[in-house]
This record gives C-alpha cells, structure tokens and sequence, in this order.
C-alpha cells in the first residue's frame, strides 16, 4: 500500500469513497501509528474512524526521541483502552545521553568552596549517579519527562490491565529507572503474560525483591526474558508461581554487598526439575562448565535407572498381572519428563565464565536431548583468559570439532524432532565485551 500517495490525494479521491467502515479499518489496520495520527488529520470521517480502539490493540513504539514517546503515548490514553501488548524499542533521549554533571554535589562543594566559584569539577554521565542524586539533578536541570512518561503509562495500564498480556521494553536509552514503569507492572500487570524488559543501557531488575514482587503480582508469566536479578530463591518463587513459564533468561547480576551473584548449579538443576520451560537463555552463568553440565547429565541417568526400577516393579509386569481385579486398587505412576527433556531452544553466551570445551558440549546435548534451536555466542578472549598460552590455530580446531558434533547430533538424532527443523548458530568471534575488557587491564595491572 502506498502510504504517501493516500495520504496526498485523499481529500480528492479517497476520502469521498463511500465504503463500509469496516473496510476502512482493514485498511487503516496496516498503517504504522505513526501514519494513523497523521491520517486522523486528512478529513473528519478518517479522524472519526481511526478513533476506533480496534486499532490500537497492538502497539509499537520504535526509534522515536523521548519527547515524541510521550506525546504518542498521550494520545494513545485517549484512542487505546483495550490495549493488547506495549512494545517500546530503540527509543532514545538526546538530552539524556549527551548530560554531564559534576562528579560532587555542587551544593555542597559551594558550601565548602565559596570563594572558588569558578573552580574545575571532575563530571560524569547523568546516568552513573545513583537514583536519588540522578532525581536531583534532573529536577534541578528541569527536565520532566520521566513523570510525564510515568503519567501517561499509569493510565495505558490502569484502562488496559484486564487486556494487556505483553509488555517490551528493549534497547532503549532513556533512564527508565527514573519511571513508574515497575510501580505499573506490578499494580496492573496481573494478566501478563509475556514481559521482556532487556539492553535498556541499565542493569535490568536490579534487585531481588523487585523480581519477587513481580513473581506475585503477575501469576499468569509465560515468558519472562531479560537480564534481572535472579537468585536461587528468587528462581523457586518464580517456579512455583509461574506455573505457566516457559520461557526464561538467567544471567548474573550486581549484588551491592556481595558484588556478582547468579543462579548456581542447584538452582538450574531445579529448573529443569520442573519440566515445563521450553526457551532458555543462559548468559554468561558459571555454573555451565563442563563438570557441572556432566553433573547433571549423571543425575539424569540416574533418574532414568531409578525409574526403569519403577516400572520393573510395577504391578503390570507382575506374573499374575492378568488377575486385573486384585491390582485395581494398585495407583498410577504418573510419567515424569527427565529434567532438560523439556527445552527446545538453548541460548548459551560465555564472556567472563568458565568456557565450554568439546566434553561440556557433548554433555550439554544429552541434558537437553530434544533441541530444535542451540545459539553459542564466545570470543577467543574468552578462552585465551582461562586457558594460559591457547593459541588461535587450537582454538580454530577446537571450534571445528565441536560444531562437527553439534550438527552430527542435532541433525541425526532420532525422536520428534526433523533434521530440517534442528538450527545450530555458533558465533565464535564475537566482539569483546566492556567487562572483558575491565577485567583485562585489572589482571595487567
């Protein structure tokens, strides 16, 4: 559909078209929303029909500056009470990202200093502060978009909270902590059902008892991607729950007092107890090594013996099995899925944890037997830091050797799973991280 030729000839032709509105809604339904608020202006029956909510039940807001965000998002409280799902992407501040302020409080260094007004301070990114100084100097700089944002978002959920099931939040740099956007999650986003909130130029949920408060508030999760703040304890919350979760990411986080946390062995392990998550995203977690991963590939072998045990003992093997009335009475052992059974697409990126090597791979493919999708992201930073004196010919071997078995077992294993429908995408010289970078001159130094 040319968009720019409606737009130009519609008062001379199209707007005099006498059609059914439901027409006009089919074909307004494939406008950007964008291109529906300007379309709204063309004449006052397409300014009545593209009031309709019907059309405002998916929304995405993509590449706008902060203030034009708000400004769709006001309108959007007007035109949208049955909002279905929130998308916000690639949404950016300029004043934000180009802020500098000093690296003290300028009142007190005034306070200190004040016969050297004009004296040199050491700045920072607005951003580095932490929150209420960021609050301050926003206040103080007079910048008003984040309430403004928090206002208009309050409303979208509150009129939407029986409807909304999917809220996103990605790539953006706006410094969404300074919003209610967590406040509105959790006091209108009991039916959620799938919420992404991930690369914001921030650490995600920051702090346990923000995913906990999350965990109860919003029962219905199915997918729950993003890096948070996960712990062991936090995990068995969400497990029990999120009876419905099947999609989820697991990363380490910043613990202020304790410094890097993650989920460990046991807590994965409980994950995959389960039996239910099928998408799983593991990034840059230490407890996938190769010992831990054959760990638990031996647990599961024990578990399949334990249960053949079961199943040999069992009434219907029993030599006068076919006296049905005197086990009528014998219970049904329900069928448990081995843990890992369950997963059918892995996400896996190691930066500054332990590095798989071929054993931790062959593991991994045997924990997680019916894989439809496995994505490995690493660089050779990555293993020259753990293996002392690797060079890049035995890493480029070691590479070549384990895709051979990735794709031999992905491909040739027999079950549901299609040799067309298994996808393998190793990334082996992926750019080197901050951290990897942070860690280096720290070891240099």
């Amino acid at each position: 559909m040319n968009i720019d030729f409606v737009l130009t000839h519609s008062k001379s032709k199209a707007a005099s078209v006498d059609m059914p509105e439901n027409i006009w809604l089919d074909i307004f339904g494939y406008l950007s929303l964008e291109e529906k608020f300007k379309a709204a202006g063309t004449c006052r029956t397409w300014h009545r029909i593209l009031a309709d909510p019907s059309l405002y039940t998916h929304i995405s807001l993509e590449n706008m500056e902060f203030e034009t965000l708000v400004l769709c998002m006001q309108q959007l409280c007007r035109l949208a009470p049955r909002i279905r799902s929130l998308r916000v992407s690639n949404c950016f501040s300029s004043f934000i990202s180009t802020t500098t302020v000093p690296m003290q409080n300028t009142t007190i260094m005034q306070h200190h200093f004040p016969q050297q007004s004009g004296m040199h301070f050491l700045y920072s990114h607005i951003t580095s502060f932490t929150l209420p100084r960021r609050r301050e100097e926003y206040r103080k700089l007079g910048f008003t978009l984040h309430q403004d944002f928090s206002r208009a978002l309050v409303v979208l959920m509150e009129q939407s909270q029986d409807t909304i099931r999917c809220l996103e939040f990605q790539d953006n740099f706006l410094d969404l902590e300074m919003t209610e956007l967590i406040f509105c999650i959790v006091r209108y986003g009991r039916h959620l059902e799938h919420l992404l909130y991930d690369r914001n130029k921030d650490g995600g949920f920051v702090a346990p008892e923000i995913v906990s408060a999350i965990t109860a508030a919003c029962p219905s999760i199915k997918s729950f991607r993003g890096q948070h703040a996960i712990s062991d304890t936090v995990l068995r919350r969400m497990m029990t729950g999120w009876e419905e979760l099947r999609s989820v990411t697991l990363a380490p986080y910043q613990a202020p007092s304790i410094g890097t946390k993650e989920v460990s062995m046991e807590g994965l392990w409980s994950l995959l107890e389960c039996g239910k998550v099928e998408s799983l995203e593991l990034l840059d977690l230490d407890c996938i090594s190769n010992d831990n991963v054959e760990a638990m590939t031996n647990r599961v072998k024990q578990l399949q013996a334990t249960s053949f045990e079961r199943v040999a003992s069992s009434p219907l093997s029993h030599p006068f099995a076919h006296h049905h009335s005197y086990f009528a009475t014998a219970p049904a052992i329900p069928a448990r899925p081995l843990p890992g059974a369950s997963v059918r697409h892995l996400t896996i990126t190691k930066y500054t944890s332990t590095p798989l090597t071929l054993p931790g791979f062959g593991a991994l493919l045997r924990l997680f037997p019916n894989l439809e999708s496995f994505s490995f992201t690493t660089n050779l930073f990555t293993y020259d830091h753990q293996f002392r004196g690797l060079s890049k010919e035995i890493y480029e071997m070691e590479i070549v050797r384990v895709e051979h078995l990735i794709r031999n077992e992905m491909t040739d294993r027999p079950g549901e799973v299609r040799p067309s429908l298994a996808r393998w995408q190793g990334q082996w010289n992926a750019p080197v991280t901050e951290e990897q970078r942070l860690r280096a001159g720290i070891m240099r130094g």
